[in-house]
């Protein structure tokens, strides 16, 4: 979550009553309901139309942005980017950041917001510097200032109209990268970027007038072969660069920047998929490490061994910035590459076009579905024999093996049932959108079990969820009749773990079977399906207003299910994405095969986990050789403090340690992590009592 605040002294009237928080910092919207009572001003000291306006006196106050500009106000010159230290002389100035809301859903005075715009008019001499993710404007003694607020609501986010076709493609992807809150170096760091605009299609283009504003001039083209599978695959990089997406009559695409030597002619296709995704890896990466977000990155190191000063390319244009990057060695920037968070697998359609916003938004690779027929074998197929209880018999819907490339989760936009891939209905995305203001500060859990023969797992998730350090209502059932079930979908849920039995009429009640693509509506944001072949149930789930969800593609034995369902529940109260943390449960159990994703697997019920790691162990000559990987699909940009020497690592950056036996039981026991400990999954403080023992 974003936070500004006041360090130290004062908002309030000049000589009057003052607010003092003591150096906290709090949420944009709660700072407002707190200014409410101080002096409120018209605005006409601010040269922009404001939503809010304030004065008061501050020594210093603390902004959520690292590329916040300052204008000398009464001046021809241009505004700055801070992004070092800046002292400013005696006059009049104007300081102009944008800034995500808090993901709690608060309520400004006009609403539910999404992202804020900020406006400081002060006075001379102060100085401005980074600390973190924020900006510092400081005092020599208390200042007057004017605060004006620009609130953005979900209600009045523009949607784009474009017709489905290449042409309409392109003039989407151009506006959609109006979301960057700038397009300095630090866009690479997700608070720095908005949701894009809604796409619809339609006959005719319609454009409003705030999208038009907000498109950025950065003097990038992309030229494009009027063909939709080409579009599609560049609309990620084209979205980042802000690059003005050109459709022409030409056999390869073309990206030029305007005052540089950029005239990169990408391969044909179908090469241009691999292209297109190395470009953007490479630019991502190196605006992390030049950016000014957190002082523990990694920036210096790699940027000095790449012969990139960091200074200097913060202060070039957008168009200057990518000549140096393209400048770079691919090899020397290949080595060191994180493993992307997402690639999703499209089919080439124009209405593909509404779906772009959502991809963009996580920064998702995008290609082309590629598959083929599964090997069945592979599947580890085997026969259940019947002294083992399982949860039904279902019949295993087709299933295709895809061609996966770079990326750490796949979702699957496109025909056919996929292993190891997310498959993922377009509705998810609209869901996901839909509730992405929810409350994080009260979440409802719905534990479901409709065989007493699967109790021991009942009774163990109920314990995870009830025992994590969230704030849960989990709610506890049993044996519910068919309208019973159907009421649990219908309630508003962040989580339901069904425990049961499933066949082709649907979830097995005492009364009958539900059929989940009955429900006219679902309010349940995720899910857990744990019954044998509930794959179908849950897609129809997603179709009827779920965001995502675990399910099964065939029988499962009711031993299996236990350990994935109890694994499962734990990595969801730590922070981890749907996928993720199925991914991670099922390797608990050798037919791991038989779970599936469903909806957007990128969602988790927890947002912005503070650990979300996973640690892979392995013996060496004096102790434990241990590798660290960040794994956060919503957040592509974040860094983290890991749990070993608390240094920061980007999302997916996989680090190496070296410890001793001791000093890796005692970091293990105080936190709660996944390990791949001899290629079985484990707990990190159980594993830690294990190692005491054992070592």
């Amino acid at each position: 979550m974003v936070t500004w605040g006041v360090a130290g002294e004062r908002v309030g009237r000049d000589g009057g009553e003052t607010l003092d928080w003591d150096g906290e910092t709090v949420d944009p919207t709660a700072l407002v309901h707190q200014l409410h009572d101080r002096e409120v001003t018209d605005g006409e000291q601010l040269p922009h139309t404001v939503d809010d306006c304030y004065s008061g006196s501050v020594t210093e106050l603390a902004l959520p942005a690292v590329d916040a500009t300052v204008t000398r106000v009464g001046t021809d010159t241009d505004a700055e980017t801070v992004d070092s230290p800046t002292t400013l002389e005696t006059g009049e100035y104007l300081l102009t950041m944008q800034a995500r809301a808090s993901d709690s859903g608060q309520e400004s005075p006009l609403g539910i917001v999404d992202d804020i715009r900020i406006h400081v008019r002060f006075d001379g001499p102060a100085s401005l510097h980074s600390a973190g993710v924020t900006t510092v404007l400081a005092f020599r003694e208390p200042t007057s200032i004017t605060v004006g607020f620009v609130w953005e609501t979900n209600a009045e986010r523009p949607h784009l109209q474009v017709p489905a076709t290449p042409a309409g493609l392109a003039t989407a992807v151009t506006h959609l990268g109006g979301a960057h809150h700038t397009m300095q170096p630090s866009r690479s760091h997700p608070e720095l970027r908005g949701h894009p605009p809604i796409v619809t299609t339609g006959e005719t283009t319609r454009i409003p007038e705030t999208v038009r504003q907000n498109r950025p001039e950065t003097g990038i083209t992309l030229y494009v072969p009027e063909c939709e599978a080409e579009l599609l695959v560049s609309a990620p990089l084209a979205y980042y660069l802000g690059a003005d997406v050109v459709v022409e009559s030409r056999d390869t695409a073309l990206l030029t920047a305007e005052g540089t030597s950029v005239n990169l002619s990408f391969d044909a296709w179908p090469s241009l998929q691999a292209g297109v995704a190395a470009l953007l890896r490479k630019v991502f990466y190196l605006d992390c490490q030049v950016r000014r977000v957190d002082p523990a990155e990694s920036g210096p190191r790699i940027t000095s061994a790449l012969s990139l000063d960091a200074e200097t390319l913060r202060s070039l244009s957008p168009a200057g910035r990518l000549e140096r990057y393209i400048e770079v060695s691919d090899e020397a920037v290949r080595s060191i590459l994180p493993e992307w968070p997402l690639s999703t697998y499209v089919s080439p359609k124009p209405e593909r076009v509404r779906c772009l916003p959502f991809l963009l938004d996580r920064l998702s690779l995008i290609y082309l579905p590629d598959s083929s027929r599964l090997d069945r074998g592979e599947l580890l197929d085997r026969t259940l024999a019947d002294s083992y209880l399982s949860r039904g018999s279902a019949e295993r819907p087709p299933v295709i093996e895809p061609n996966l490339r770079e990326g750490q989760l796949h979702s699957w936009l496109a025909p056919g049932n996929p292993i190891d891939a997310c498959k993922t209905p377009a509705e998810a995305y609209l869901n996901r959108y839909r509730i992405q203001n929810r409350d994080a500060d009260s979440q409802r859990v719905a534990v479901v079990l409709n065989d007493e023969e699967m109790a021991d797992e009942h009774t163990e998730v109920t314990e995870i969820y009830r025992a994590a350090d969230l704030p849960m209502d989990v709610q506890v059932s049993k044996l519910l009749s068919v309208n019973e079930l159907a009421d649990v979908f219908r309630q508003p849920a962040d989580f339901v773990h069904f425990i049961g039995h499933c066949d082709e009429e649907g979830l097995r009640c005492p009364d009958g079977n539900l059929a989940l693509a009955s429900l006219s509506e679902a309010r349940t944001q995720t899910f857990f399906l744990n019954a044998c072949g509930s794959y179908d149930e849950g897609l129809d789930l997603v179709k009827q207003g779920a965001v995502a969800g675990a399910v099964t593609l065939t029988d499962v034995l009711d031993k299996h299910a236990a350990l994935v369902g109890t694994a499962f529940a734990r990595l969801l109260s730590n922070g981890f994405s749907i996928q993720r943390a199925l991914e991670l449960a099922r390797r608990r159990i050798m037919m791991c095969k038989d779970y599936a994703v469903v909806g957007d697997g990128t969602y988790s019920i927890v947002p912005n986990p503070a650990h979300p790691a996973v640690v892979w162990l392995s013996e060496g000559e004096t102790g434990f050789d241990v590798e660290c990987t960040v794994v956060s699909p919503e957040r592509p940009g974040e860094s983290y403090r890991l749990p070993f020497d608390d240094s920061a690592a980007l999302n997916g950056e996989q680090t190496s340690h070296s410890l001793s036996v001791s000093e890796l039981a005692d970091t293990l026991s105080q936190t709660s992590l996944p390990v791949i400990y001899d290629g079985e999954f484990h707990w990190s403080d159980d594993l830690a009592a294990r190692l005491r023992t054992d070592f």
